[in-house]
Order: C-alpha cells, then structure tokens, then sequence
C-alpha cells in the first residue's frame, strides 16, 4: 500500500483512499530510512538533495549561531516535510540541525521526481507552494521573536502573540517555553513573577489576563 504521506502537498489526493494507487497521480517514487532516538538526522549546511518528508516520529530542529550557542526553533511531528522549500533554493543547504526526538521513519523524494510532479499534477503544485508560503510565514515570525533581546521582551512577544481580548492561555508548561525561548526555566519563572507583582498580567494555572498593554509593550 503507498504511503499516505505522500499526497501530503496534494489536497486531492490526501483525501482519497490508497486502496487503488495508480487512480492517484501523487504516488511518489522514493526511499525510506529510519532513525533511532537522538540521531542527528541533518546538520545545519548539509546539502538537501532530496525531499525529507517525515513520515513517522518527532524531530527537533536547532539553529547555531556563529559563536556555537544552539537556538531552538521548533519540534515537528509527523506528517511534515523538512526543509522543503531549499530543495530548489541556489544555496540548498539545511538551515537548521534536525535531531529525533524518538525513532523516526524519513521518506526520501528526490528533486527530479518533484519538478515532474509539479509538472504533471497542478494540485501538488499549488500545495507545494502554498506550504512554502505558510513556512516562510512561520521562519519570519520565528525570527523577530528571537530577535527580542531581554526575557520580558520575549514573554511579551508571545503574550501578545497568543492573546485574545485581553486573556491568554499558555500552550506549554514553563520548561517547555523555556526551552522556546533559549533561557533559563528560574529566570523565565522571575520574569513572569515580576510582570504579575507589577500588575502588567495576572497568571494562574496557566491562565491569565494582560492588565496593562502598554506597559507589557515596552
């Protein structure tokens, strides 16, 4: 039976059953590879010569400065392909260190097969595109957060990120987003400590309330 995974750019196709491949014209040729826990899968630089598409499995992707400190900038989970939008890029290389987090299985396209499936199926090439679009979106974004020099900087950043009318609910336990924002899990905890002793939010639980934009802004 044909991987599912591989209709994941095609909206058509992913929707369909694989019981009868060959009515679908997003069977891809490809390899598989497996990796255990903790393999480093990619390292930042590495050519991408083929297609990653994560088929089974987490990965945690990590970019190093020029000074070797290791950023963390997402986990991804299966469906997902890695770094796709370099594949065509002129200097098609990793961006990011890509390490599994636990057995992972990998899914190999190479380029040709791609540029013949954009050729032969609009769907999958409308969905490649739209993918790409959306993860630039994301890397962007990504960016300007790290960008935020000081803790209360960051805090801010995500709150006012995932606010709505004022009240916001963390999506991740403080190690977690400690972790996100490459600090120190005591030195996050004090930040948000000194923002409610400050009245600028109020947290419980995981839940709060931003009581003072502008002061939270600046």
């Amino acid at each position: 039976m044909i991987p599912q995974d591989l209709f994941f750019f095609c909206s058509t196709c992913h929707q369909r059953s694989a019981e009868n491949p060959s009515r679908y014209p997003c069977t891809l040729a490809h390899q598989v590879k497996t990796y255990p826990k903790g393999t480093l899968i990619a390292r930042q630089g590495d050519l991408v010569k083929h297609l990653f598409l994560l088929s089974k499995g987490k990965v945690r992707t990590e970019m190093l400065s020029d000074s070797g400190i290791a950023l963390p900038i997402e986990e991804i989970s299966a469906p997902y392909p890695l770094a796709a939008a370099f594949l065509f890029a002129d200097n098609n290389r990793f961006p990011v260190e890509v390490i599994a987090l636990e057995e992972v299985e990998i899914l190999l396209i190479s380029r040709a097969t791609i540029e013949e499936q954009m050729r032969t199926c609009v769907g999958f090439l409308r969905g490649f595109m739209a993918f790409n679009a959306n993860r630039t979106e994301f890397l962007s974004e990504r960016l300007k957060f790290l960008s935020q020099k000081t803790i209360k900087g960051k805090i801010a950043y995500y709150l006012l990120k995932i606010e709505k009318g004022g009240c916001f609910e963390l999506d991740r336990s403080i190690a977690d987003l400690a972790d996100y924002m490459s600090v120190e899990r005591p030195s996050l905890s004090r930040a948000f400590s000194e923002l409610v002793r400050d009245g600028i939010i109020e947290l419980k639980n995981g839940k709060g309330k931003i009581k003072q934009f502008n002061k939270l802004k600046g």
